[in-house]
């Protein structure tokens, strides 16, 4: 046989064995505390507020985009 077919092969298969492997995980046994759900609604909150200060630091161009916008479809 071919060695570069056959490694032509191999490696696809190696990395879709390898993707597939990680959705038939056996169980855990892991131990979540109650902070856990506090740093998802920290990361929440955070990323709420980082998306409102960047409306708040462009405002003035997407205003101005909006607007112009509106006035070309007018004329």
């Amino acid at each position: 046989m071919n060695i570069k077919r056959i490694s032509g092969l191999v490696l696809p298969l190696f990395v879709i064995l390898l993707f597939f492997e990680e959705f038939f995980i056996s169980d855990a046994y892991a131990y979540l505390d109650p902070s856990v759900g506090s740093m998802f609604i920290q990361a929440i909150v955070g990323a709420l507020v980082g998306v409102g200060i960047t409306l708040k630091i462009y405002w003035k161009r997407i205003k101005y985009a909006l607007l112009e916008r509106k006035s070309n479809e007018k004329k």
